[in-house]
């Protein structure tokens, strides 16, 4: 390359080098895609729609038809520059993809994924073959007819699985099981159409069998060194949060080093690239720091201007008559094959019908992999002229729009069908996914939160669906004034340094050793904002990522002489606010992690955990959590269910079951029931009033390191005067005994059913 285009020196007479044209390009493409977005938003309009659009504004079809755009846009060696950012955005977008990929959805849903790719790669290649006769005539293609049907093949069944994610993302279903079905199949059938393609082409041509086992031997030896440099790297400086900037670097040029050997023998290196990203070690500082450097500029910067340069190849001028006609049959063909297609597998496997209309429409949408494909191996082509490749450009292009667009009416019309299901853990089945946000202000409360998560993930090897989040709660002071956002801030200034120490680094360093014992990934979330607010912020996630319950930490904590110390009444006015205003279930932990309970995981005993029950919706949801207390080998469970004095005698358990780790398991479904009848399943303790409940309470309170209660009861005769001693009413009568008594060595987890809109929110 000439040394003037390398330092983007302008040659001859001309003002502007292509590399500078290009990052204006990039420019204007993010600012068209910023105003687009904003008129679209309002009708439900995913991001990459109005990115689409932004690059179609400048492309030739629009503003480049001018002679001085197009002449300051479309340089000489511009499509040097075009192939090589393009190819780079797509390496590190690739490469954040497998970063963040959910896995245990996927092997959840491995066989819907598979049945519903293998569908809709059979409708289209039907559909193709079908075609084939038709078309071939119209675009004259007399020879070499295999290629011209793996072209008609691969434009018909590919799907974009960047768009795809940034479009359920912006419409945020990416925590749903409809959204994470959409995204792996769209990654499935995306990446098979590569290996699929380039193994016809090797087959074909002969000439990259040998160089596809370089590929693999590349792809997996930097696998290996990835998952040696990932531990040892953070223990160079065990003190700081996050790697160097040099250190993270290194990671990328070993990608890059992989994925130019595999461009420059003609091969897509996306797969690889994906490969490693997937298998990269997913606990530890090292992947944090991939995750927080990459996440931002390539979901604000990389993906619009990659997204635009979709649009910004579109163009239609030189197409006639025949050549419309033939757009218009493959749009057709596209959005019917994969209907067809998807649709029939949905049926197979029992999907809902109300998924029916999304998932094929979503899975239309086309991307730049395609378009690389199909340039890559085809310049060399008689039949593969100019026009033809504008003509499949353009005809992606619309399905995408098309495809786009109509998802989102489509989720607009049957917003409630996609809306998150606020379900009580009540009429949760354990076969499902269990979504927990544990809420930590530093490390002292995360080593409490993350027993709980211990507790309820179950033994080595379950099989049980459960996704714990962790979300770190960091106060932002009021004094503060900059609208910057918190990672734009300098990483030597850390919000949390008012707990007096970094609190960020404790919680992760819990966090990673939590995992490297259990093998079970917590995913981090950290919200800043203003004391004021923080309640709103946290129900506003709990609806964002569809928890099931949130755990909060109680306002007091325990000292190492076994006394309680006050952290503040901002912290317990923020837990109060949560319990009214919280869409889900809602936990509040009151951790004795000196005296009480202890994680099961790595601990030496078995944890005896009592489920105290006296009646109404609050304890049955406490009840109803310890259906995965109960899954674990670790924890002993013990129920108890008190019972008025004066109330008639009857079977103490029913469809109950006993197991080896705990005294009693029992069916706590309470669908078709009446409130009386589901509260009169479990074995019975008599008491008669309040004073006799806390003597019952005191005399079990050394036998149990983890005592877990409903909230309200409304007017119990069970706890009648025990609210003259009540000094937290958010714990309810029996929770805030256990936590305010300084006899009691016990944790204690009180938990309130999500309240509905009719409710009223009592202090018991």
């Amino acid at each position: 390359m000439d040394p003037k285009l390398l330092f983007c020196l302008p040659q001859g007479d001309a003002l502007f080098n292509p590399l500078n044209t290009m990052f204006i390009q990039m420019a204007c493409i993010l600012v068209f895609s910023q105003l687009f977005f904003l008129l679209l938003k309002p009708c439900g309009q995913a991001g990459p729609v109005a990115q689409i659009l932004a690059g179609i504004v400048l492309s030739p079809a629009l503003l480049s038809r001018i002679p001085k755009v197009k002449e300051f846009f479309l340089q000489k060696d511009a499509a040097d520059y075009y192939s090589f950012f393009s190819f780079a955005l797509r390496t590190s977008f690739m490469f954040l993809i497998g970063l963040e990929f959910d896995l245990q959805s996927m092997r959840r849903n491995l066989k819907k994924v598979t049945v519903i790719t293998i569908s809709s790669f059979v409708s289209c290649g039907l559909l193709s073959l079908a075609f084939f006769y038709l078309l071939k005539p119209l675009l004259h293609i007399k020879e070499d007819y295999f290629t011209f049907f793996l072209v008609l093949f691969i434009t018909l069944s590919n799907t974009a699985s960047p768009v795809v994610l940034r479009s359920i993302a912006d419409w945020k279903l990416n925590t749903s099981e409809i959204g994470r079905l959409a995204i792996s199949c769209a990654l499935l059938n995306e990446l098979t159409n590569v290996v699929v393609y380039t193994l016809i082409i090797a087959v074909v041509s002969g000439k990259l069998i040998g160089d596809l086992f370089l590929f693999i031997f590349m792809t997996g030896a930097l696998i290996l060194l990835n998952r040696f440099l990932a531990p040892w790297l953070p223990k160079r400086n065990p003190k700081e949060k996050y790697l160097s900037k040099a250190e993270t670097l290194v990671f990328f040029i070993f990608l890059l080093i992989v994925a130019i050997t595999i461009e420059s023998y003609d091969v897509n290196s996306s797969v690889s690239v994906f490969i490693i990203g997937i298998n990269f070690p997913r606990q530890g500082k090292t992947h944090r720091t991939l995750i927080n450097r990459l996440s931002y500029p390539i979901h604000e910067f990389v993906l619009p201007v990659y997204f635009g340069y979709i649009g910004f190849r579109f163009s239609v001028i030189g197409l006639t008559r025949r050549y419309y006609i033939v757009l218009v049959i493959i749009v057709i063909l596209t959005l019917v094959g994969k209907f067809i297609g998807v649709i029939s597998a949905c049926m197979y496997l029992k999907i809902p019908k109300k998924y029916w209309l999304f998932l094929p429409t979503i899975l239309s949408v086309k991307g730049h992999v395609g378009l690389l494909l199909l340039d890559a191996n085809y310049a060399e082509k008689k039949w593969w002229t100019t026009t033809i490749h504008d003509m499949v450009i353009a005809a992606l292009v619309i399905t995408t729009l098309l495809s786009g667009v109509l998802a989102s009416f489509i989720l607009k019309a049957r917003e409630k069908d996609f809306a998150h299901q606020k379900t009580s853990l009540e009429s949760h089945d354990t076969s499902e996914e269990l979504r927990v946000l544990s809420c930590v202000y530093g490390a002292r409360c995360a080593r409490g939160e993350i027993s709980l998560i211990s507790s309820l993930s179950g033994s080595h090897g379950g099989s049980k669906p459960f996704t714990p989040l962790l979300m770190h709660l960091v106060p932002l002071p009021k004094k503060r004034k900059s609208e910057l956002l918190y990672h734009e801030h300098d990483e030597d200034v850390h919000v949390d340094d008012d707990f007096g120490t970094n609190e960020s680094l404790m919680v992760n360093d819990s966090i990673d050793s939590f995992a490297k014992d259990s093998k079970i990934l917590i995913q981090q979330v950290k919200l800043v904002t203003q004391m004021v607010s923080m309640h709103e912020e946290i129900c506003n996630a709990t609806e964002d990522l569809r928890v099931n319950i949130v755990f909060l930490p109680f306002h007091k904590h325990q000292r190492i002489d076994g006394k309680t110390t006050n952290d503040g009444e901002h912290f317990r006015q923020m837990n109060r606010n949560v319990l009214r205003h919280a869409p889900c279930s809602v936990g509040i932990f009151v951790d004795r992690n000196i005296t009480g309970f202890q994680q099961p995981h790595g601990f030496g005993s078995v944890q005896n955990v009592a489920v105290l029950f006296f009646g109404g919706p609050d304890d049955r949801e406490a009840l109803a959590l310890c259906k995965w207390f109960a899954n674990n080998t670790l924890i002993h469970l013990t129920i108890i269910q008190f019972v008025p004095e004066d109330s008639h005698p009857e079977s103490p358990v029913r469809n109950a079951t006993t197991r080896d780790s705990s005294e009693v398991l029992i069916d706590v479904q309470g669908r078709g029931q009446s409130e009386h009848e589901a509260d009169r399943r479990f074995i019975e303790k008599r008491v008669s009033n309040g004073p006799h409940t806390l003597t019952v309470l005191r005399e079990i309170e050394e036998l149990y390191s983890l005592f877990v209660v409903g909230k309200s009861r409304g007017d119990c005769p069970m706890t009648v005067r025990m609210k003259d001693w009540e000094e937290c009413p958010e714990l309810g009568t029996v929770g805030d005994f256990f936590a305010s008594s300084l006899d009691v060595n016990a944790s204690v987890l009180v938990v309130q059913r999500q309240r509905n809109s009719h409710d009223d929110f009592i202090d018991d």
